[in-house]
């Protein structure tokens, strides 16, 4: 700019959802961020949600956020540097859990929503905040691209907002059921069959039960906290989060984009940027280095000494959050038997197109070999599965598990990217690696059947290869 201050400019990525209400939800959510809760987020200097600008398209322009993404310094700060921003996160989300809405859903201003029912109910909270501010906005729709994609985004789904968790959980499962009638088509599934396409029929099968376990995918609350609804951020990582790299202070957190308000029991848990990668103890001890640890080779006392300062991290946040917030707290605390409850709910939408209904599958399936667990006073299991669908299940699982053990391997040792992604400079050579561990992979078959199933499944297929 002509005064020397920076700014970025953002336009929609068509992958993200739907231009228009993404773009008109981020503003507004970073607008109550900002005025309602004192929330660090970058200023807004002009936006449109309306294509028909001179620009041609949504866009948002916003301040450049001050200071550097914590991603390019965290490996190289010292372990009280890190503890430090870790309580601010902590502090930050106690102030976002410490504002309760009344619906579930995103905020929008209500201009935005003309039309609609919910742009004739100004936004509620408790505490209440601000008249000025909350005249301005509202509750409306999610934002989230499974909703909106493809036939989707001209179909009278429910998208919200919703006044209790169960009525968002019946919605999801209904809005699938929806579009499963209408547009899904049978398909190959090697993993399950190799001669026979698997079936919509089968997955309304699976929604059905879904439906009628609904009530119980929402965790019980015994004093209303879990089920307080607030607003959070979508996916806090590293290069989320923008610091001064000499006070060490946070002085914005960015990508509010799809942000919504739900009940802190959808919310909860411990936030990428500071998630260990494997199971962590729930008490308050201080994890220390393994007992062999001076027998070591160097390179694994490396890895020793991250894998101790990522649990170390994983575990002060708990304890930050248990010191600092208790209504996510109490939720977290409970977050095995949370967890297991809603994962249904997180893969119902989208299922068929994300190719997850053996995950939707997996998840009743657990929740229904753990019921007297989970619902201890509530009577039989209101859904069951034959034989033959636990039977085909568990071919899949072993189908799927052999698959991603191996790709898990290619990995860890960085010979295959995660997301299948190189350079086109090291193609050439990722090329002959995955061919060369395709073949190791095919060679485990016993039989030429399975030999043309794991073809089949092997995740990165080429022209030459089917």
């Amino acid at each position: 700019m002509d005064n020397g201050v920076e700014v970025l400019a953002k336009l929609p990525n068509p992958n993200a959802g739907p231009p228009h209400f993404t773009t008109a939800s981020e503003v507004a959510t970073r607008k109550f961020l900002l005025e309602g809760s004192g929330i660090p987020v970058p200023r807004i200097y002009a936006w449109s949600s309306n294509r028909t600008n001179p620009v041609g398209a949504e866009y948002i322009i916003e301040e450049k956020a001050p200071g550097k993404p914590l991603g390019s310094l965290w490996y190289d700060w010292p372990r009280k540097s890190k503890l430090d921003i870790i309580a601010q996160v902590a502090e930050i989300e106690t102030k976002l859990a410490s504002t309760v809405f009344s619906q579930h859903g995103c905020i929008y201003f209500r201009d935005d929503l003309q039309g609609g029912p919910a742009a004739n109910k100004p936004l509620t909270t408790d505490p209440p905040l601000p008249r000025s501010i909350l005249d301005q906005l509202t509750l409306g729709p999610l934002t989230a691209a499974e909703l909106w994609k493809d036939e989707r985004g001209s179909m009278a789904l429910d998208r919200g907002p919703w006044n209790c968790a169960l009525d968002f959980t019946r919605a999801m499962g209904l809005n699938e059921i929806r579009w499963v009638k209408t547009h899904a088509k049978p398909r190959m599934n090697y993993h399950r069959l190799m001669d026979e396409p698997e079936s919509p029929d089968e997955l309304l099968e699976l929604l059905t039960r879904y439906m009628e376990i609904a009530r119980h995918l929402v965790p019980p609350s015994v004093d209303g906290e879990i089920h307080s609804k607030s607003l959070w951020h979508p996916d806090l990582h590293l290069d989320n989060v923008f610091v001064d790299p000499d006070s060490k202070k946070i002085t914005r957190i960015v990508d509010w984009q799809s942000a919504a308000v739900a009940p802190l029991f959808f919310h909860c848990g411990v936030p990428r940027l500071f998630r260990h990668h494997r199971p962590v103890t729930n008490d308050w001890s201080v994890p220390e280095r393994p007992a062999n640890y001076d027998s070591l080779t160097d390179e694994a006392k490396r890895k020793a000494d991250d894998d101790l300062e990522s649990e170390v991290c994983h575990k002060y946040y708990r304890y930050q959050t248990y010191k600092k917030n208790r209504r996510h707290w109490m939720a977290l605390a409970s977050q095995d038997h949370i967890s297991i409850r809603t994962k249904p709910t997180w893969l119902v939408s989208g299922v068929w197109q994300n190719q997850d209904v053996f995950f939707l599958r997996q998840s009743l399936i657990a929740l229904a070999q753990r019921w007297k667990e989970i619902e201890p006073n509530a009577g039989s299991c209101p859904i069951t599965f034959t034989e033959r669908e636990l039977e085909l299940h568990a071919n899949e699982d072993e189908n799927i598990s052999g698959v991603g053990e191996l790709l898990k391997t290619l990995r860890d040792e960085a010979m295959l990217p995660a997301d299948g992604m190189v350079d086109p400079a090291d193609y050439d050579q990722a090329r002959r690696i995955c061919e060369k561990y395709r073949g190791i992979f095919l060679g485990l078959a016993d039989s030429e059947a399975q030999r043309k199933l794991f073809a089949k499944i092997w995740p990165y297929q080429d022209v030459e290869n089917g």
